[in-house]
């Protein structure tokens, strides 16, 4: 099993096994339970407007955005990626960012290409957008190939990269859209740089309803 596939067998589990009710440390504990040695950010509601953080105590109630940032490591590659669960239904207000989060990473996707600045990525990705709540930090960056303490490697994708893609290059998108006191949406995906463009490496959907969870 890859590392993208892996990522798949996690979210298979997480669809599974969240509901209302339980907590984001009992959460945790589904994903332990298929890969031990995650690492990142899993967060529910307001707290996701606050970017990142671990697992605490908290219930996840009805309405809930659940924001899951999962780095996992499998034949000596890590992959990381980033997707939002919607506990028992959607909002009108998080349907429309959630949208706006994907034109974003859509945005980034049409310009993955060897040759394409980071520091350009980063405006162009951050505009498509359309929020005044549009992430402020990076919007990628590469992912390191081998086991590591810390996966994330430069490039990263901010106003300052003067670096460029490379055929080669595994990277990340990674758009975000953070509304003060409610919630935060971010969606996170990889990429080979290829000589003409790029190779998505996870087959995880974008599509919306794929992760309104009504349990």
């Amino acid at each position: 099993m890859n590392t993208w596939e892996l990522q798949s067998e996690i979210h298979k589990a997480i669809k599974e096994n969240l509901h209302i009710g339980m907590t984001e440390q009992e959460l945790a504990d589904v994903i332990t339970k298929v890969y031990p040695d995650w690492q990142g950010d899993l967060i529910s509601g307001e707290r996701t407007a606050d970017i990142e953080g671990g697992p605490t105590d908290r219930v996840i109630k009805y309405g809930d955005v659940v924001l899951l940032d999962l780095q996992v490591c499998a034949e000596n590659k890590w992959s990381d990626l980033t997707r939002v669960y919607f506990v028992g239904d959607i909002s009108d207000e998080q349907r429309v960012v959630y949208e706006q989060v994907v034109n974003a990473i859509k945005a980034g996707e049409a310009n993955l290409y060897p040759g394409k600045k980071g520091k350009d990525l980063w405006k162009l990705v951050r505009e498509a957008a359309g929020s005044e709540y549009a992430f402020s930090h990076h919007a990628g960056h590469r992912v390191g190939e081998f086991p590591t303490e810390e996966i994330v490697v430069d490039p990263r994708f901010v106003p300052e990269c003067e670096e460029t893609l490379e055929s080669g290059m595994v990277v990340t998108l990674e758009p975000a859209v953070y509304v003060p006191g409610k919630f935060g949406i971010r969606l996170e995906n990889n990429y080979l740089i290829t000589e003409n463009g790029y190779e998505r490496l996870c087959n995880l959907p974008l599509d919306v309803q794929q992760y309104i969870v009504k349990g």
